[in-house]
């Protein structure tokens, strides 16, 4: 059931931080070029793989996740009735540590992807969780 004293304003910012930063780390800028060869793919092939109707879902999904995740986050923040950035930051690395690089870890031995592209994921996790739980905080 929904929290109605819950304030959904930095929930939203929140989850649009999530995918701001996101965009940024997977840019040309930041990591984009390291991570397509790590996929073993150009640019191009990358851009033939997504249809214009499956490119539009993948935002849809990764959207609706950014939210409920921003959400949950904001909970967990508002039980440990925390409002000072730092502490933000230390419960958004304690849900990094504790749910993301645990559940994410197993996924990436068994598809036995390269090294490289679990540490460009869960580095950017790491990122944008933390500043989600120090955004959330002081809100």
């Amino acid at each position: 059931m929904p929290d109605p004293t819950l304030n959904l304003v930095p929930v939203v910012v929140a989850g649009v931080l999530n995918m701001i930063v996101g965009a940024l780390w997977y840019s040309p800028y930041v990591i984009g070029k390291l991570w397509m060869r790590a996929m073993g793919k150009t640019e191009e092939e990358l851009r033939q793989g997504f249809s214009p109707t499956s490119m539009a879902m993948t935002y849809i999904v990764n959207t609706i996740a950014s939210l409920v995740f921003a959400y949950v986050l904001a909970h967990l923040i508002k039980f440990s009735s925390t409002n000072d950035f730092t502490q933000g930051v230390m419960i958004g690395f304690w849900v990094w540590l504790g749910f993301v690089v645990t559940t994410v870890i197993p996924g990436y031995m068994y598809e036995g992807k390269p090294k490289i592209l679990f540490f460009l994921f869960i580095i950017y996790q790491l990122v944008s969780i933390t500043l989600m739980g120090g955004l959330l905080a002081i809100w």
